[in-house]
């Protein structure tokens, strides 16, 4: 990659191709003193989004003669980090210089101060490449990337996505996608990912009293409502909830803060108060479940909680009162009447996975461990634009849902929805108190493995044959490893029985003709066909007995396949997808579905067939108010049409698909 001009014949961003004058040129290691440093813009003594990137080819530590700037100077527009300020924009992107300038004496950077390297300032350590068409080998579709690095705590996984801060080196010319390089990733941008800050240790949950209990996030634990506490409820009559305290908030700043803690004789509620009631009858805390503070919970062993008078409600509330099929919904921030009808529902701990209240009180964690913000300005800390949320927490097997913004993460604070925030309005993000969905801005798509190669890929020999026999036998994904076909298995060829047929990517369902046949591991003639689905599962050698009439293909690769959760439930359910990865020696992409990966099974509710012309949607006959969302109202108006014999279950389960979305089935 070119980081300067070749004489007149080639720009800067270029990449060498074989047929260029330069190609074979003899290139020499002359700058050892790891060159890649920055300008302090804003002065806080901290590589962050808003320094520019400059090569220091002679290492004087200053921006001089011959130096190349890779970013502009500033690199976006500089807005404060001061107290006394925050958020007030005190300088233009590109003010003092543009990406790929050369510096000669008159240039407007020339001998300002660069006051560190970033990271090491080697490129073997900052410099790293998407590898956009999974070659497995740097090509010509591939990008590259000077990283932010991270090297304080609660930034695990960071360096190995691309992450706010990073700066683009090379990006293929012609991506409509991706900005041009030269410029640093910033929040919104196509290849942003959002991976989560958690290093808020010292946040606690707290409140002051007036007439009534002000509740808050402690953000830094200091026992006072100061600079960044978040605010969960109405403060008096002059904030609201989902705003955060600035300097100049007179009404509530510095007031004395009484955390949530058992230690205080005083106490109704401790770190664990944010807790969840059952909602989408999954087990355990899931996608559609509604989110409390249990600001009156009196029993610290977790056994009797219940929603009560003056509890939070974090997320709106859609609740049914028995015999009356139109639900009473609460908005989100709005806090619990004696009178409504979610007053007695059970709560439990948000690490609940069964339903089950436990003894152990393992279900029950403290709010600063489920925490996480973006770290929309790369300083390493919780500061103005940055949003927080409270994640979905996954078991110790799928950590890395844990890394980034994931389905089920509830968005506790976005500056651009808080109408006191300086950021207020200054780009389009879902709101405060609404969970992370698929398809949502945010959403990153983690995934969790699966099986390897053809393990659980299996047939049904229709013709008992003892081999599989293309248009004949079925072929299935047994996910329960039961060897019968049961339900939630997925079809990857089609299947005619009988008098009925079931197209491939389909689940068998409960009175499916299919189901409970029994299934043969995948044999040679599996491997090599190509019927359907298994087009797109790739050739693996050594799998069953060999036959030298076959004609096999020329490479075998192993390969993955991973679930992406898309209800939360940790179990395989409706809504939940499989995507199938090639092996390599790349781990950092084995985590979330990346390039070229291969989805196995999308379930055919979520399919999109493209834009909807001008702006329509085909609403479904059970969306009663035609909004392209079907809400838990919906949902029993169509369980009550089964049972009362006007609709079969599959219609009820597609229904129930379209719930579990959480959003939008309209694309």
């Amino acid at each position: 990659i070119r980081l300067s001009e070749w004489h007149t014949n080639y720009e800067p961003n270029t990449k060498v191709m074989p047929e260029d004058l330069d190609n074979l040129d003899v290139v020499e290691t002359v700058y050892d003193s790891s060159p890649i440093k920055y300008v302090d813009v804003n002065d806080n003594q901290m590589y962050d989004l808003y320094d520019g990137v400059v090569y220091d080819l002679d290492d004087d530590d200053l921006v001089s003669v011959g130096d190349i700037l890779q970013t502009d100077i500033p690199a976006v527009d500089v807005y404060s980090l001061e107290e006394f300020n925050a958020g007030e924009k005190i300088m233009d992107q590109g003010e003092l210089g543009n990406a790929w300038d050369r510096v000669d004496n008159s240039h407007p950077a020339y001998l300002m101060d660069l006051f560190d390297t970033i990271g090491t300032g080697d490129a073997d350590d900052l410099m790293k490449w998407v590898d956009a068409d999974d070659s497995n080998d740097w090509s010509c579709e591939d990008k590259l990337y000077l990283i932010q690095p991270h090297e304080n705590g609660g930034s695990l996984g960071f360096d190995h996505t691309v992450t706010i801060g990073d700066t683009r080196v090379y990006i293929p010319e012609g991506d409509a996608c991706i900005p041009v390089c030269g410029t640093k990733v910033v929040q919104g941008d196509h290849d942003a990912t959002y991976m989560l800050m958690t290093n808020l240790d010292n946040a606690k949950l707290a409140h002051y009293t007036f007439d009534i209990k002000e509740w808050y996030v402690d953000m830094d634990g200091d026992n006072k409502v100061s600079f960044g506490d978040v605010r969960l409820t109405n403060v008096s009559n002059h904030y609201g909830p989902n705003t955060k305290v600035k300097l100049c908030d007179e009404f509530d700043l510095g007031h004395d803060l009484t955390w949530a803690d058992w230690a205080d004789p005083n106490a109704e509620s401790d770190q664990t108060a944010v807790r969840y009631a059952e909602t989408d009858d999954l087990p355990g805390y899931t996608l559609g479940d509604r989110v409390y503070v249990d600001v009156n919970d009196y029993s610290p062993d977790g056994l009797h909680n219940y929603v009560e008078a003056g509890d939070i409600r974090l997320v709106e509330a859609e609740v049914y009162m028995p015999g009356n099929p139109v639900p009473f919904v609460y908005p989100a921030w709005s806090v619990v009447d004696s009178n409504d009808v979610d007053v007695g529902d059970n709560l439990l701990g948000l690490l609940d996975r069964n339903g089950i209240n436990e003894q152990d009180g393992e279900d029950y964690t403290d709010l600063s461990n489920l925490l996480g913000y973006i770290d929309t300005d790369c300083t390493g800390t919780w500061t103005c634009p940055d949003k927080l949320y409270i994640q979905q927490y996954t078991e110790c097997d799928s950590f890395q849902l844990n890394l980034g913004v994931s389905v089920g993460d509830l968005r506790l604070y976005v500056p651009v929805n808080d109408p006191t925030s300086p950021f207020f309005g200054m780009e389009d993000w879902p709101e405060c108190g609404t969970k992370v969905t698929c398809a949502d801005i945010d959403v990153e798509y983690g995934v969790s493995f699966v099986f390897h190669n053809y393990d659980w890929i299996k047939f049904v020999d229709r013709n008992n044959d003892g081999i599989f026999t293309e248009g004949v036998d079925h072929v299935y994904v047994d996910m329960d490893e039961s060897d019968d076909v049961t339900v939630g298995d997925v079809r990857l060829t089609d299947v005619s029985i009988k008098n009925d047929s079931y197209e491939n990517n389909t689940k068998v369902d409960d009175h499916d003709l299919d189901r409970a046949g029994t299934m043969m591991d995948a044999d040679l003639y599996v491997t090599v066909s190509d019927e359907d689905l298994l087009a797109v599962v790739p050739y693996v050698a050594g799998i069953g007995v060999a036959d030298p009439t076959v004609e096999l293909p020329t490479e075998s690769f192993n390969f993955t396949v991973s679930m992406f959760d898309n209800d939360c439930s940790g179990d395989w359910t409706c809504v939940d997808a499989l995507y199938l990865s090639i092996d390599d020696q790349f781990w950092q992409d084995n985590f979330a579905v990346t390039h070229k990966d291969i989805r196995l099974f999308i379930p055919p509710g979520l399919i999109c067939d493209g834009e909807v012309p001008n702006g329509e949607c085909d609403y479904h006959a059970y969306d009663a108010n035609q909004d392209g969302m079907i809400s838990i109202g919906e949902v029993s108006n169509a369980i009550d049409d089964y049972r009362a014999g006007q609709i079969d279950i599959g219609m009820v389960s597609e229904v129930i698909d379209l719930y579990r979305i959480g959003g939008s089935y309209c694309v």
